[in-house]
């Protein structure tokens, strides 16, 4: 098949689609610039405070509130520089990403040696004599000769 010209489309259609998939996969980074940012992980606010919008920092109204420097929040994803994160009361909304930082790791309570070694007397098996010195428990008595009953 031939156009008026004398030539084939294909070629053009072709190049028109090499050009439009190396567009699109040259561009498909820049809509979420969250490159390393794992959904769930902690983050606190790094500035005195920062704007909270509960649906996007585009809505008409303004932001609804602002958060206090050291606050913490959950990151739920980033783009074109907000981060969408979540509140510990529920409730979800955008924040500009320059304000927040990766929250320190939680400390965990360290046991103290008191309670390690204590720790490791209970966990201790008797010894022989220990044993020997628990009073076995007395069977019923029957008389010569019967059986007693069989019972499941």
């Amino acid at each position: 098949m031939q156009n008026e010209k004398g030539c084939a489309p294909w070629p053009r259609l072709i190049a028109f689609l090499i050009l439009h998939s190396s567009f699109v996969v040259s561009f498909s980074g820049c809509a979420n610039s969250g490159a390393g940012v794992h959904a769930g992980e902690k983050y606190v606010v790094n500035k005195a405070q920062t704007l909270f919008y509960k649906y996007g920092p585009a809505q008409p109204a303004g932001p609804d509130f602002t958060l206090a420097k050291g606050r913490q929040v959950t990151m739920l994803s980033r783009q074109f520089g907000y981060s969408s994160v979540a509140l510990e009361d529920g409730q979800s909304g955008y924040v500009p990403t320059d304000d927040l930082a990766p929250a320190p790791p939680e400390e965990r309570p360290t046991p103290s040696p008191e309670t390690k070694h204590t720790a490791r007397r209970r966990e201790r098996a008797p010894t022989r004599e220990e044993e020997s010195q628990v009073p076995l428990p007395e069977l019923p008595q029957t008389k010569s000769g019967s059986n007693p009953p069989f019972r499941y």
